[in-house]
């Protein structure tokens, strides 16, 4: 069993949600690395300011020209320090040693970090270093009097600080990213639902399992069929289709093709434009007929296309045929039936009435009657379901007059196949229509019967003084629809080659006109499939 993948719209929020995770994390990752570098930039700018502007003071310079930072420079540094949120504001002299400090137990100590030493060079710089008070971004900004530096400030930011104001900058980009997610996974839901109920809540799997079945059905029917859209397009034709139009000599593509240059002979107007079904049309394609139907096809009251169906008129009439073939055959049995009753009826008459001399006479009359004709018939015929079609066949063609004579020396075995049963009952039947057919008309009808076995094959010749046929139109008339009695009539001779082909026989037609026909059948005998009448009698 084919293994089923996941809903369509589980696969479609999957495939939607994660193209949007990836989109969005990149998205978040280039966004928040850019705040993070512009806070840490906007950050080093206020160091870097807050150090020049605090580097220019008055105070500054007498603190270093005096040695040591008074009260109020101490005060000041305090009061930028904590309104800028500042992690240190220290002054230290050309030697490096600090005059201010948030730890006054650390003024008139070395300035921690190694990145000391550019600025006492008269050098502005930002640097990271780790100082008595932790990792830290400094600004270095040299202190002048006079036209020489006696000092330097530096101002530092805390690292913990600066990573909480980065964080605090792209938090919102993550609270957007994590909306923007889910704004994204309602929607793919939403997107996912909506295309499920176009596709009739079928999922992928179904649908290509439905057109798999679909072009299996289409193929299987022995009928063409073609669709069109409402443009008279084809869209869809099935093999039949296509053999029966490269049969009728249109060999160009079919689909995407007009009806109308593919089979002019067709309108379809009715059809699309008044919604309308045509059934058992007539339709004309090259040199053959077709029984069509067309159908409109209607898709919530508008009419998207029709669908045709057809197929070869000569089929049909071959199949009507054969059907009217086993109705004369049940026709012959009723009459006989009736035949039957009606004798009964005399002999119960008889027996009612005691007149037993009489229904004496009338019994050895109807034995003699049935023992000579069902003599002649079993004397070249053992199997009982042919000699008794072929006893229903005589006695319908003596009623026309027809005068019949069997012949043959060694009769017919029966038959265990019914397959083949049926395939000599097509044949003799047939055979003997277009011998009655063929002597319409004449005064004098004569048919002789042969029943023959030659060579292991069951042979079988029917003579006939009919009008005949000249020999050289033979392959025509073998054709569909082809007789002597014109276009669309003669199927039996089509019928009784079929029936002797898929028996693998042989048969000859010999004809003259005026004169009469002459056909011949032999189909093979198997071991496995019949008893001769010899084996019957021993």
């Amino acid at each position: 069993m084919r293994k089923r993948s996941l809903p369509l719209t589980y696969q479609m929020m999957l495939f939607s949600s994660g193209l949007l995770c990836l989109t969005l994390l990149v998205m978040g990752l280039v966004i928040g690395y850019g705040q993070a570098v512009q806070t840490k930039e906007a950050l080093a700018s206020k160091a870097s300011l807050s150090a020049s502007h605090f580097a220019r003071m008055p105070l500054v310079a007498e603190a270093l020209e005096a040695g040591e930072a008074s009260e109020e420079l101490r005060n000041l540094a305090k009061s930028i320090r904590e309104s800028h949120q500042l992690q240190y504001i220290v002054i230290v002299d050309m030697e490096g040693v600090r005059l201010t400090h948030p730890v006054e137990e650390r003024i008139g100590q070395h300035f921690v970090g190694g990145d000391v030493g550019d600025v006492l060079e008269g050098k502005t710089y930002t640097s990271e270093a780790v100082g008595t008070l932790g990792p830290s971004m400094r600004a270095f900004e040299p202190v002048f009097h006079q036209g020489r530096q006696i000092g330097a400030v530096s101002v530092g930011i805390s690292t913990e600080f600066i990573d909480g104001a980065v964080w605090e900058s792209i938090r919102s980009t993550f609270f957007g990213t994590a909306i923007s997610l889910m704004l994204g996974l309602l929607g793919s839901y939403v997107l996912a639902s909506r295309l499920k109920q176009t596709l009739f809540n079928l999922e992928p799997w179904e649908i290509a399992k439905m057109m798999q079945e679909r072009e299996a059905m289409l193929e299987s029917v022995g009928e063409g069929i073609v669709a069109v859209n409402a443009d008279q397009t084809i869209i869809i034709t099935n093999r039949a289709a296509e053999q029966l139009l490269r049969t009728a000599g249109y060999q160009g593509s079919l689909t995407g093709e007009p009806i109308s240059k593919v089979w002019p002979a067709l309108t379809l107007e009715p059809q699309i434009i008044n919604k309308e079904a045509v059934y058992d049309q007539v339709v004309q394609l090259g040199q053959f007929d077709m029984m069509t139907s067309s159908v409109p096809v209607i898709v919530d009251g508008e009419c998207v296309g029709a669908l045709v169906t057809f197929r070869d008129r000569n089929e049909l009439d071959a199949v009507m045929k054969q059907l009217s073939g086993v109705e004369s055959y049940a026709h012959t049995l009723r009459m006989q039936t009736h035949e039957f009753m009606n004798k009964l009826h005399i002999i119960s008459a008889m027996v009612y009435t005691e007149s037993y001399d009489e229904l004496k006479e009338y019994v050895e009359h109807l034995s003699q009657n049935y023992q000579k004709e069902t003599g002649r018939i079993s004397a070249h015929i053992d199997d009982v379901a042919i000699a008794g079609f072929v006893f229903s066949q005589m006695e319908r063609l003596e009623r026309a007059n027809i005068s019949i004579e069997l012949r043959g020396a060694r009769k017919w075995p029966t038959l265990d196949d019914p397959v083949m049963v049926d395939r000599w009952i097509t044949i003799i039947g047939n055979s003997l229509e277009n011998a009655v057919e063929a002597m319409v008309g004449q005064e004098e009808k004569q048919v002789e019967l042969t029943f023959e076995v030659e060579n292991g094959e069951m042979v079988y010749q029917l003579r006939d003084n009919g009008r005949g046929f000249p020999q050289e139109s033979l392959p025509v008339l073998v054709e569909k629809g082809v007789s002597t009695k014109g276009m669309n009539r003669g199927y039996g001779l089509s019928i009784m080659i079929k029936a002797i082909q898929a028996a693998a026989g042989n048969y000859h037609v010999a004809s003259e006109p005026g004169v009469g026909t002459t056909f011949r059948v032999s189909l093979p005998i198997t071991s496995h499939n019949q008893k001769t009448g010899d084996e019957q009698h021993d």
